[in-house]
């Protein structure tokens, strides 16, 4: 005759459930209805009685593993992988800076990875012809036209806008690497 099994954890949070003619390992036997346990929040068995715990029943993110000692999710790296990770989502913020926007003149161009081609074109072009006029799309798909002068500025304007995302990152890096508590690592933002 199939039974009601639950898996529980030291502080009785519940992990699984089952009906089966047999306990699954690691499951314990009960008479309550375990389909009462639904939806995304975790359940606690207490004093015989299903409760729910307002606690997501999955993890906020990919590192956090569950504290059966105290009940609840906690970040499960170590030290070193939160360094590591830290510095990941600083080259994403940096890379996201980079290939956004950048003014010059009153102007907004965008960077992404095609525009930057594309400017360093101009500015090559320009190099070439000195009384070279085009007309170039900015950000906000307004259409201005440029010198040959003003492409070797917008040039160096988009050098020195990737420059500065990249000198804050060795920065920010650097204080990663020197980071000696979890305080100080939080405290490392771009």
């Amino acid at each position: 005759m199939s039974k009601y099994y639950l898996k529980l954890d030291a502080n009785g949070y519940i992990f699984g459930k089952a009906f089966s003619d047999t306990a699954p390992e690691g499951y314990v036997e009960t008479d309550l209805d375990i389909y009462a346990i639904s939806g995304d929040q975790m359940y606690q068995l207490v004093n015989g009685e299903i409760s729910a715990t307002g606690i997501p029943n999955m993890p906020p993110n990919n590192f956090d593993v569950w504290d059966e000692v105290n009940g609840g999710w906690i970040d499960g790296r170590n030290f070193e992988k939160k360094k590591a990770d830290k510095w990941d989502a600083i080259k994403a913020a940096r890379d996201a800076q980079e290939f956004s926007q950048f003014d010059w003149g009153g102007h907004t161009f965008q960077c992404d990875e095609v525009s930057q081609r594309r400017i360093q074109g101009a500015v090559q072009l320009a190099s070439i012809d000195d009384t070279l006029t085009l007309e170039w799309t900015l950000a906000d798909n307004s259409v201005q036209s440029f010198t040959a002068s003003e492409y070797v500025q917008i040039g160096q304007a988009l050098a020195n806008h990737v420059s500065q995302c990249h000198a804050r990152g060795r920065i920010l890096r650097n204080q990663i690497e020197s980071a000696t508590t979890e305080t100080e690592l939080e405290a490392i933002v771009w």
